[in-house]
């Protein structure tokens, strides 16, 4: 019996497998999800930082009247500053460089005139410019980042510039990813009339490496023997194991009936959607096993739409903010299933909202149609018609 598309998502959202954290190297913690509150070391800037090449002055000379201030020194970027004591006197300085004690405003080279070992200064400085001052971005001991979100380009450089050689991440399940079928070859073979190579393994594995997952890759015939001898071997090894292929109704499709010889307990089989309907889900201990149809568009769908929200969850990931487009033409789908239609996005020029234009293709197997594609728009299964103009979820590519 099919349960609903909230069903199944409710069902996987009630799993607890515990995969723990662990600790990697800065280097290697890009696209995984933080585990600890990232907080700032020191103040940022940690020093009054001088923004512009120029010179720095003691600000009261110029109110006094001192227009041509001699040289008494430079100062670049990195080097420890050295008190300016003598306020007829400026210092040359660099971009980066610590503002020195007794300077309080700097004046760029652009709007400055060279002569005779000093600088004649225009009429019309400001005391206090091109200064980032410390603390003016962070404090130390701010909240930067919270467990649960993301490391990307942001978050590793406050990670670098805090001092966080290590970081805390959420562990990642040993994954295997399987492809099921006698008609399956490899990718570098030449397939016969009857043959086709084996590409669903590729473009799923790419989906888990939005999460940092790197999968393990197998092909197994459609041979009961075989099929136990590796299932029980894969599944006993790894957290996570999906399979594409072997899951319908087909006298050849052996996979949950050997999953569940092997103990693996059923949470559903069968999802009123389209595509993706037979879709398979179930659970030994800590490893959840994913049973994906084979047709590469289903396979797709579901796992962006099943597993990827599953993973975020484990992984304590904090959702990412739901994509929402409008329909750019009516659209009419009668059977009672969660219809996830492929469409290409584009943003309105004027408004700015995201438009959604049905994808022509030839069913779930029909793969080249995932290239004209940007996403999955999800259509609620209670309705027959939809309206150009209505807004749905998006699952993007």
């Amino acid at each position: 019996m099919l349960i609903t598309h909230t069903e199944a998502t409710d069902i996987l959202a009630q799993q607890d497998p515990d995969w723990g954290t662990e600790t990697v190297a800065l280097g290697q913690a890009a696209g995984r999800v933080l585990r600890q509150t990232l907080r700032a070391d020191r103040d940022q800037p940690p020093f009054n930082r001088v923004a512009m090449d120029g010179i720095c002055i003691d600000y009261a000379a110029y109110a006094a009247g001192q227009r041509f201030f001699p040289v008494a020194w430079m100062q670049a970027a990195g080097q420890s500053p050295r008190a300016l004591t003598d306020a007829t006197k400026c210092i040359e300085i660099m971009t980066g460089a610590a503002l020195p004690e007794g300077a309080t405003t700097v004046i760029r080279y652009e709007d400055l005139r060279a002569e005779g070992g000093g600088f004649h200064l225009p009429e019309g400085v400001e005391d206090g410019k091109s200064i980032h001052y410390r603390g003016k971005d962070i404090e130390e001991g701010a909240e930067l980042a919270t467990p649960g979100c993301r490391i990307g380009i942001a978050e590793i450089g406050m990670l670098a510039t805090c001092g966080y050689a290590e970081v805390e991440v959420s562990a990642l399940p040993r994954t295997a990813i399987i492809a099921t079928g006698n008609e399956l070859v490899d990718v570098a073979a030449r397939p016969l009339p009857h043959q086709i190579r084996m590409s669903n393994l590729f473009q799923l594995r790419e989906v888990l490496r939005g999460l940092g997952i790197e999968p393990a890759l197998h092909h197994l015939p459609d041979e009961p023997e075989r099929l136990r001898e590796s299932l029980s071997a894969i599944v006993r090894n790894n957290e996570l194991v999906m399979l594409s292929g072997g899951v319908s109704k087909g006298k050849l499709d052996y996979v949950p009936g050997i999953l569940q010889e092997l103990g693996v307990e059923k949470l559903f089989h069968g999802v009123a959607q389209r595509p993706g309907k037979p879709l398979w889900a179930g659970r030994l201990g800590d490893t959840m096993v994913f049973g994906l149809p084979g047709n590469p568009i289903s396979s797709v769908n579901c796992t962006l739409g099943m597993v990827m929200p599953f993973l975020r969850q484990r992984l304590h990931m904090t959702e990412p903010n739901t994509v929402f487009a409008a329909l750019t033409e009516a659209l009419t789908f009668k059977p009672s299933l969660t219809l996830f239609q492929l469409v290409s996005l584009k943003a309105d020029p004027e408004s700015g909202q995201l438009l959604a234009t049905p994808t022509p293709h030839a069913g779930s197997g029909d793969a080249a149609s995932l290239l004209r594609s940007d996403g999955f728009l999800e259509l609620p299964a209670e309705r027959a018609e939809f309206a150009a103009g209505e807004v749905f979820r998006v699952l993007r590519l």
